[in-house]
């Protein structure tokens, strides 16, 4: 590791909750009683990300292809998990099939150009470049979907008459879908899309700001923001398209028929 980089003492690393006990305090001069969730959010965080960290540098040391493939595959797991376990059983087999497809092509197919065209370390799968690359690439994916799935239940809901009224005067399950999906598509972009915008001019992205904080120059930590940004931006327009195209069908049987359920 770089002697350059600044290493937090156990009484730094401590001094940190303050900040967690500031918004507690603040929060509850709002009239809004979350301590709980603050303190168990911060505890789970905690515990999350020192076990992720001893398990990384065990998988760095050891440059496994093995133990780096499975590591994607759980962050993939847990993602698609994230995602169902968010609507409470809410979601058909079907369902959770198309957010499982749609998440693992958009981000797999993306994070494999990322590594073989763009970055070509050596071995292409070097956890050191794989694990971390992949997992901004398949979180910004799962919130991306996240947001698709939210808005197109919403809408459903909303709009469950003039759905059904479309599709007595003829229209098929995916023409009266059709404003819904380029909404929930809209919706689920936007973020990815504001971020591009504002970068480097309102905020330094987590990524440039950790390779400077670990003695990278300023100007190969752009050259990296820049190109991990491009490859979130196609990822999460990936999965979501997908989704969406694959999604949407579930949501009416065979007949074309509107669900009244997922389940």
């Amino acid at each position: 590791m770089d002697k350059s980089v600044i290493d937090l003492s156990t009484n730094q690393m401590l001094l940190t909750y303050v900040f967690v006990i500031l918004a507690m305090i603040i929060t509850s001069l709002n009239g809004l009683n979350r301590n709980k969730e603050f303190i168990i959010g911060t505890i789970r965080m905690t515990a999350q990300l020192f076990l992720a960290g001893f398990v990384l540098v065990y998988i760095f040391d050891s440059s496994s292809l093995v133990l780096s493939i499975l590591m994607i595959l759980l962050m993939e797991f847990f993602a698609i998990f994230n995602i169902v376990s968010s609507k409470k059983g809410q979601l058909s087999k079907g369902m959770i099939g198309a957010i499982s497809i749609s998440l693992l092509i958009g981000s797999i197919f993306t994070l494999v150009f990322f590594l073989i065209v763009v970055v070509r370390p050596t071995p292409i799968y070097d956890p050191q470049y794989l694990i971390p690359l992949g997992g901004m690439i398949i979180g910004n994916s799962m919130t991306g979907i996240n947001l698709a799935l939210n808005q197109v239940l919403k809408s459903i809901d909303t709009n469950r008459v003039n759905i059904e009224g479309s599709l007595m005067l003829g229209a098929t399950p995916r023409m009266a879908m059709d404003t819904i999906i380029q909404d929930a598509f809209d919706t689920a972009i936007t973020p990815s899309l504001n971020n591009i915008k504002n970068m480097g001019i309102i905020n330094l992205p987590g990524m440039m700001t950790g390779q400077i904080l670990g003695g990278v120059s300023p100007l190969i930590a752009i050259k990296y923001q820049i190109a991990i940004m491009t490859a979130i931006l196609s990822s999460v327009t990936i999965c979501v398209f997908f989704f969406l195209r694959l999604g949407y069908k579930k949501f009416f049987n065979e007949q074309g028929q509107l669900i009244r359920n997922q389940q």
